[in-house]
């Protein structure tokens, strides 16, 4: 293919994500410098990214995603908490591409069908050189990811990466990171309301500040206090 891009697929990668989107605190940056390496590599890598939940993973996933589509590369983006549903025939083929990305794989362990599916994926993709990129939210060993013993000898040999979460003394300054990057007019009135009264965790504020700016735009009004008590029922 002259023009390669994301493969037809039902899983759209959300646009605005990007590693320059992504907020990277001083306990991330050579963790992010190394991924941002691999990822724009010509080798042929195999990488699991670990982190706990809601730490960013699946927009930085994402990122990677449009990184790659930026370069002209072949990709496929596979979020389990959708694909699970779904036959696992859909991700026969993959290893045609340049590089795979498989977000959630602890959802997996236990599927029998699936963690075949994912064995004979990784055994295509060697052969091919398509390079894969997993991400698993989990904080147990690498031992307890899957139950099949072949598959789990397959992850070992992959290179083990660990994102760790925004922690709370950087709350406040990865969420203005993201308001900025993302354009979101939030004022630091309403930032501070935000984090007094919601659940103090990452990715649930950052989804809630995007439904938000949505909302405002339905309604032609600024973010405001009455706005984010009615939209999120605080």
């Amino acid at each position: 293919m002259n023009n390669p891009t994301q493969v037809i697929f039902p899983f759209q990668v959300d646009q605005r994500a990007s590693f320059s989107n992504f907020f990277c605190t001083s306990k991330n940056s050579d963790f992010l410098n190394h991924l941002q390496q691999r990822v724009s590599s010509e080798n042929f890598y195999e990488i699991i990214i670990d982190g706990i939940a809601g730490s960013g993973k699946s927009f930085l996933m994402q990122s990677i995603c449009n990184e790659l589509g930026a370069a002209n590369k072949r990709f496929a983006y596979v979020p389990m908490s959708k694909a699970i549903k779904l036959d696992v025939e859909i991700l026969q083929n993959l290893a045609s591409l340049d590089v795979v990305c498989i977000d959630d794989l602890q959802l997996v362990k236990s599927q029998k069908e699936w963690e075949t599916a994912i064995f004979h994926l990784i055994n295509e993709c060697q052969q091919a050189r398509c390079s894969l990129i997993f991400s698993v939210s989990s904080n147990a060993s690498i031992d307890e990811l899957v139950i099949l013993p072949d598959l789990l000898s397959r992850f070992k040999r992959m290179e083990h990466m660990k994102l760790k979460a925004v922690g709370d003394e950087d709350l406040r300054e990865a969420l203005i990171f993201v308001s900025q990057s993302l354009d979101i007019n939030l004022e630091f009135t309403e930032l501070d309301f935000l984090l007094k009264h919601h659940e103090r965790e990452f990715s649930g504020l950052v989804k809630n500040i995007i439904l938000l700016d949505q909302r405002a735009g339905e309604l032609k009004r600024k973010i405001t206090i009455p706005l984010i008590k009615e939209t999120l029922s605080i």
